[in-house]
């Protein structure tokens, strides 16, 4: 997990400075820059919420103005019109900037469905917590579509080259008709006409 993570981390750090081609979807945006495509959606100048995928490699990520130490594991609480649940961020620091990998994924992508906001709390060490709402609108076939081109991506990885064997040429001998068979072709008699054959 550890290396997958590391991979998924340093694809969104190249993501990040070579943005892609850009789709809006409502208020959610799919990047897409080939081996790593993005669908995300931003509450303010420094909070978003999206998916990331890196290949066929996915991941949910909350981008927060929040101190967090690096590598440690905080527990945030999600809610949404289909799905209410705790949740585990982890915090990984990409271009100076401080991302929450959230876990499990098949949670959050649930969440994302459908409705039209989700949110959630994150404990601070002041006993409060930190509460963000982003919308959903435009979330499902931005995130589908990320999806889509990761799970392409697999595809193409796993298709076998495809290979075209063309059977050999058999050349058979011109048999002219009345020829008793097993007649070599120089002892038939030619005729006189002016007929060319190939």
């Amino acid at each position: 997990m550890k290396k997958l993570l590391a991979a998924i981390i340093f694809y969104l750090s190249v993501s990040l400075v070579n943005a892609g081609e850009k789709f809006a979807y409502q208020n959610w945006v799919a990047e897409m820059s080939g081996q790593t495509n993005e669908a995300y959606t931003i509450a303010d100048s420094s909070t978003s919420f999206g998916t990331f995928c890196s290949n066929e490699q996915c991941l949910f990520y909350l981008h927060q103005n929040l101190n967090c130490t690096p590598g440690a594991k905080y527990s945030v609480l999600m809610n949404s019109l289909s799905i209410s649940t705790a949740l585990t961020m982890e915090c990984t620091p990409i271009n100076g900037n401080a991302f929450q990998i959230l876990t499990p994924y098949n949670a959050v992508l649930q969440a994302t469905q459908a409705g039209e906001s989700i949110g959630f709390a994150v404990a601070l060490q002041s006993s409060a917590f930190a509460v963000t709402r982003f919308s959903l609108l435009g979330a499902k076939p931005a995130i589908d579509r990320v999806l889509t081109e990761a799970a392409n991506s697999k595809q193409r990885e796993q298709k076998p080259p495809q290979i075209i064997i063309v059977p050999p040429l058999q050349i058979v001998p011109r048999v002219t008709p009345n020829q008793p068979p097993g007649t070599p072709q120089n002892a038939i008699p030619k005729s006189n006409s002016k007929d060319i054959s190939i």
